[in-house]
């Protein structure tokens, strides 16, 4: 018999959620097909039967919580029948168990209730009585939505008679109740638990911010000039942001010691420029990498941008294509931000914020005039990074996009 349990998929990996069983209990299985999806860090991830077989048991549910290493489910060999699975030959000839009486023990009684990790959780934190509950999943289970009915049914009930108050002595009436907001207490998915630990970890971070403002005239010019040439090659439109990434890249070769991390009271340098580029997904972030980026040209930028983004919405991103990047860029300007501070990615020691290109007046050989300018805010890890490194790093950047021309050289 082959137990199935939940993957380690990252080194930051505690738990998963079953997302969705592509087997049922009884199914034949074959060694690397698909079994199930699960989510966590970010990510969809579908899990393969690693042998053949029967599948004979699900344990977690649709929308279970499995800790790493906690049981998914079984199954069995040529041979092998369900009463080989644990917990299953007791209960096979056992008579079916009677319902918790009074004078049974509370706490046992709630062991015994079928409900899913997540379910239980939430009658928990609402101070539902579990023993109440009617569950509608596989053998009468209790699944989340019989916790939240039971929920709704708890509101709806109707309030105890008040008590009358004594008769008020020389104080004023009280004003009159206000009606109570509807409320929805949702848990966080996987992926919202995720970016708030990586959150958290943030603030134990010492960091400063470095801000510059940089003229994008030519970066513009250069992008039009560029763009049908790049689509005809790619099938993609050229962005501001591949050109973004191709400044970036030259300017960590010129200024290498950002590119670095902190490890426990030293410094890693990488010799490797990978980028991560914060990308919005539905239900939070994803910051998918573009590998070896000082070494792509600007059309295999845009390719590898426009398919990682389109995996990452897909949920389709294999822990490979997120992780291991050595800085991270995140660009709202496209969402009319005209400036703003990012959160460091813990371990890397900088991210580099893109507000929008906004119309401005400039003062150009002592005539004033309008530009088109790009605020670029840098954060540091204060631990291996000081002020100067940053501004040597932003003033790289303004050069090549204030003349563009210098990436040929």
């Amino acid at each position: 018999m082959i137990t199935v349990t939940m993957p380690k998929l990252g080194l930051t990996m505690k738990e998963g959620t079953i997302v969705e069983w592509h087997k049922k209990e009884g199914d034949a299985v074959q060694k690397g097909e698909t079994l199930f999806v699960l989510e966590t860090e970010k990510v969809s991830y579908e899990v393969e039967a690693p042998e053949a077989g029967v599948l004979g048991k699900i344990v977690a549910q649709v929308g279970d919580v499995v800790p790493v290493g906690g049981v998914i489910a079984y199954i069995l060999q040529p041979g092998e029948t369900p009463a080989a699975i644990p917990g299953q030959a007791g209960a096979a000839a056992a008579p079916a168990a009677a319902p918790a009486t009074a004078e049974a023990p509370a706490a046992e009684a709630l062991e015994k209730v079928k409900i899913s990790p997540l379910a239980r959780r939430i009658a928990e934190e609402h101070n539902i009585n579990m023993l109440a509950i009617k569950g509608t999943g596989p053998e009468g289970r209790i699944v989340k939505e019989d916790v939240l009915k039971a929920i709704e049914e708890a509101k709806a009930a109707p309030a105890p008679a008040p008590v009358p108050a004594a008769p008020p002595v020389a104080v004023p009436a009280p004003p009159p109740p206000t009606v109570e907001a509807e409320e929805e207490l949702r848990p966080l998915s996987s992926m919202r638990k995720v970016i708030a630990e990586r959150m958290t970890e943030t603030f134990t971070v010492p960091h400063f911010y470095l801000t510059i403002e940089v003229d994008t005239t030519e970066l513009g010019k250069l992008r039009q000039a560029l763009l049908p040439a790049v689509e005809a090659k790619t099938g993609v439109r050229l962005t501001v942001t591949d050109l973004l990434i191709k400044v970036v890249a030259r300017s960590l070769e010129e200024n290498p010691s950002i590119n670095c991390q902190y490890a426990d009271g030293s410094v890693r340098l990488f010799k490797r420029i990978d980028i991560g580029l914060v990308t919005s997904v539905e239900g939070g972030l994803i910051v998918p990498v573009i590998r070896q980026a000082n070494k792509k040209t600007l059309a295999e930028i845009s390719k590898t941008r426009s398919e990682l983004a389109q995996k990452a919405r897909d949920r389709k991103l294999v822990r490979e294509e997120m992780t291991g990047s050595t800085f991270t860029v995140s660009n709202l300007g496209m969402f009319g931000i005209d400036q703003f501070s990012a959160l460091l990615q813990p371990p890397e020691s900088a991210i580099l914020a893109v507000g929008a290109t906004v119309d401005k007046p400039v003062a150009r050989d002592g005539q004033v005039v309008i530009r088109p300018m790009m605020t670029l805010t840098l954060s540091i890890d204060h631990r291996v990074l000081d002020g100067v490194a940053g501004a040597n790093f932003l003033q790289s950047l303004k050069r090549y996009i204030e003349s563009p021309g210098l990436l040929l050289l």
